[in-house]
């Protein structure tokens, strides 16, 4: 691990930029430690949420990270991009969220239980072993942890102590797994009502 201090102040977000480029993480200690309050603070205004805005804040120093080699400093600044970034995945989330809650309406207005009505004890067994089977699908690690957190009622945090993991990366698994989940789930949807 580096010990050496963070960039000398005085370095511009451009520089900072191209320094990243070439694989300087000390380069986005200093973006994160410029604008990593503001980036949070937008996110956390959009999402009305502190976890996820911290989630959407990590995910944006990735792709920052990963696309530093795409920064053109003639077509915006870092900091103007990186709340870019920000502001798109909590549009995205927040996308996301409203579908989440239609679905469930949606479930949520199937007629009700009748005690010779076949339909709810169908509807959940078809639901059970979709669930079953598009997790058997996830890599070990993703479903591990979104076991935990929804068959387990755990919090990230605790799942991280429990597994002795960082809690970036806990979360990480999990959020990629839900993805991955969801993927597998309207696939196995879409399939099953095709004619």
């Amino acid at each position: 691990m580096d010990r050496r201090p963070l960039v000398s102040a005085d370095v511009a977000d451009d520089d900072l930029m191209e320094r990243m480029a070439r694989g300087d993480r000390r380069a986005l200690d200093a973006l994160y430690a410029r604008h990593g309050g503001l980036a949070l603070a937008l996110a956390q205004r959009m999402l009305g949420e502190r976890n996820a805005a911290e989630d959407i804040v990590q995910d944006a120093f990735v792709a920052l990270w990963r696309r530093a080699s795409d920064f053109d400093r003639a077509r915006c600044a870092p900091r103007t991009w990186l709340l870019t970034i920000v502001r798109n995945r909590s549009i995205d989330e927040l996308r996301r969220r409203a579908l989440l809650a239609k679905r469930t309406a949606t479930v949520e207005e199937q007629p009700p239980a009748i005690d010779d009505n076949p339909w709810p004890e169908t509807w959940r067994r078809t639901c059970g072993t979709a669930i079953r089977s598009a997790l058997a699908e996830l890599p070990p690690e993703q479903r591990e942890v979104v076991e935990l957190g929804f068959y387990g009622d755990l919090s990230h945090a605790q799942i991280a102590t429990r597994l002795g993991a960082p809690l970036g990366t806990v979360k990480k698994r999990m959020r990629s797994g839900l993805k991955r989940l969801r993927t597998l789930l309207d696939t196995l949807f879409y399939e099953s009502i095709a004619p």
